[in-house]
């Protein structure tokens, strides 16, 4: 099946900017030295250009399979890979040996890349307010997408570094700022989120761009993060009362497969193409000897998910539908991926359906940034924190175990504040595996260096919650100072 879209994804809009000219136009040379934001920005084509570049750069980060996964899968308690040429990039997470000088591609890459969307909607917001060409409530919307777009960059910056030098203009230079205080952080992201959700629509009209609920929900993701719990309960029940979302009521097992891409359930997603920003996780999800399409790339790298793991769901549980159990591979061997003997070794998921128009690894399934699961889930581990168990932190959580056909819960089943954090850890776990949560998620509950010693990452220690700053960035600005313990 082709896949189609109902509206036109941000990152095609690059194309449409490009081919708007007649083949006239293209001919008619035109040089620029620079461009002149009084001009350029003064028109919708100009400022969507530069917004188009700072959402590709935000999404980008989050579709990378070979960084994003280094810095939020590798070194939690779900996944682990081995083999392949890309195993070597895997193994400081794996074993926490990283330092700032490990994986450059994986830290510098992060860090730089989102500061290029920072400084995009830096040049867009230094210059809007100037903007008379177009309605006020169009430029009123455009800011607040680009304000969006820079909260959510300092957001992902903040969950991988801890607070970061916070850079407002594009006007002026400074090449040695200093990090932001986590109060000064935390007030920043306040503001620009809160302001981006006063003005930003409850629906676009393309995929992939901000919405109200994105903003409220980024927010609260971030209070939750935080531990900011009555905050954090608050937004995301405002996000539930905006009545825009839903879980996704279709086949489980189809559920991030591309015809099912912007389904109800999705608040934010980071849109891929096999030509444009590719998802290229199932490249590397497919075990030796796969029988894959003739389109399709089988890495030599293995991502797995540890079958300790897997055995924790429940029998009845329809999210084990995202799992690759058993095949036989392009010889007629037959493979048990829970044996720990077979050539497999471990079994695969499969959540991110293999998109049958892929271009070799490059596969065009969209990756949810924040979806409503994401949403009961929080508020229920929020209204937790502030009360332990209530009815309605069980009824938030039952509506994702209903939905994966599981066993109910009732609030005499946890008689401490403890045993449910627990429970929704757990949950956790089974609702968002491989989509680049788990590190966080063991972070906020206290578990992310227990559990890797327990699993034998003996060089795991308390300071590791956080990465290094780059050693690039280091070097070139002196005011900035390192992460403890690095």
């Amino acid at each position: 099946m082709e896949k189609t879209y109902k509206n036109i994804t941000v990152i095609g809009i690059a194309f449409i900017l490009l081919l708007s000219t007649s083949c006239t136009d293209f001919l008619q040379e035109e040089v620029y030295t620079q461009y002149d934001p009084d001009a350029f920005l003064q028109t919708e084509q100009g400022i969507n250009s530069v917004l188009v570049s700072a959402y590709d750069n935000l999404h980008s980060r989050n579709v990378d399979v070979l960084k994003s996964y280094n810095v939020h899968e590798w070194c939690g308690d779900i996944m682990w890979e081995y083999a392949g040429g890309y195993n070597a990039a895997t193994v400081p997470f794996s074993t926490f040996t990283w330092d700032a000088q490990t994986a450059l591609h994986s830290f510098d890459t992060q860090y730089r890349g989102y500061y290029v969307s920072i400084r995009n909607a830096n040049s867009l917001l230094d210059e809007i307010d100037n903007v008379t060409s177009l309605p006020v409530e169009l430029v009123s919307q455009l800011k607040a997408e680009a304000r969006f777009i820079r909260a959510a960059s300092y957001y992902f910056l903040w969950d991988l570094f801890g607070p970061v030098p916070l850079i407002t203009s594009a006007a002026t230079l400074d090449f040695e700022p200093l990090r932001a205080t986590e109060d000064e952080f935390d007030k920043f992201i306040t503001s620009e989120l809160t302001a981006a959700a006063d003005e930003l629509p409850v629906n676009q009209d393309l995929w992939g761009k901000a919405t109200k609920g994105a903003a409220l929900a980024l927010l609260g993701k971030y209070y939750l993060n935080s531990k900011q719990w009555q905050k954090a309960a608050d937004l995301n029940l405002d996000v539930m009362e905006l009545d825009q979302y839903s879980l996704y009521s279709g086949d489980l097992k189809n559920m991030f497969a591309v015809e099912n891409e912007e389904n109800e359930e999705v608040i934010f997603a980071n849109p891929a193409l096999p030509i444009l920003n590719p998802f290229m996780y199932m490249a590397g999800a497919f075990p030796p000897n796969y029988p894959v399409l003739s389109n399709w790339r089988n890495w030599g790298a293995q991502f797995c998910v540890r079958n300790d793991w897997v055995q924790t769901y429940h029998p009845d549980d329809k999210r084990r539908d995202w799992f690759l159990f058993e095949y036989v591979d392009t010889k007629g061997n037959y493979h048990d991926l829970l044996d720990p003997a077979d050539k497999g070794r471990a079994v695969r998921c499969f959540k991110f359906v293999p998109d049958p128009n892929a271009i070799d690894h490059r596969h065009g399934n969209d990756v949810p940034s924040i979806r409503y699961a994401e949403v009961l889930l929080n508020r229920a581990e929020a209204l937790n924190e502030i009360n332990g168990p209530t009815q309605e932190s069980i009824d938030l959580l039952n509506q994702v175990r209903q939905r994966a056909g599981v066993p109910l819960y009732s609030v005499s089943d946890f008689v401490s504040k403890d045993e449910l954090r627990d429970a929704l850890l757990d949950e956790r776990g089974w609702e968002f595996v491989v989509e680049l949560q788990r590190r966080r998620d063991l972070i906020r509950h206290g578990k992310f260096i227990s559990s890797a010693i327990d699993r034998g990452a003996t060089n795991a220690k308390d300071y590791m919650v956080r990465y290094p700053i780059p050693i690039v960035e280091e070097n070139a600005n002196p005011n900035i100072e390192q992460n403890p313990g690095y």
